[in-house]
């Protein structure tokens, strides 16, 4: 089953598989597979390169339950390896603040976040579902006859 958040995402920022490919370092068959759905478990490396690319999390592209932490989402053969994620300034700085504030701007900061990530998936899901509607609906047209006289 095609990946429809991605593909959406990925129109939304103008980018095509031979760019995210080229972002991600991911070779193009591999990310039609997994584009298109067709691989058994995607490798959350491959996961994590794309949702970077596109400037997201992997939750929001892939469906990974929330509460199943990323590293429960490593395959079999991922298992002991170390998994390394590079953090922007924003991230790394959002994270200092977070660290360094009371607890009651810790839940804030929390509450905002999940705020921010709800609308955004929102927007996302709304943008998906609206590519599954028809644009027509047959039933709004009468039909039109014209006798021709010979």
């Amino acid at each position: 089953m095609r990946n429809e958040k991605l593909i959406a995402l990925m129109n939304l920022k103008g980018m095509t598989q031979a760019t995210l490919s080229k972002e991600t370092h991911i070779p193009a068959s591999t990310l039609k597979r997994i584009i298109n759905g067709e691989n058994q478990k995607d490798k959350m490396v491959h996961m994590e390169s794309i949702a970077k690319a596109l400037g997201t999390s992997v939750h929001s592209i892939f469906d990974i339950p929330l509460e199943t932490p990323l590293a429960a989402a490593l395959r079999p053969d991922e298992a002991g390896a170390s998994v390394t994620k590079l953090l922007t300034s924003d991230e790394s700085l959002l994270i200092y603040w977070f660290q360094n504030t009371y607890r009651e701007g810790q839940a804030a900061i929390l509450k905002r976040a999940k705020e921010e990530y709800n609308k955004t998936q929102n927007e996302i899901l709304k943008k998906v579902t609206s590519l599954d509607k028809p644009k027509d609906n047959p039933g709004d047209f009468d039909q039109l006859s014209l006798e021709l006289r010979t």
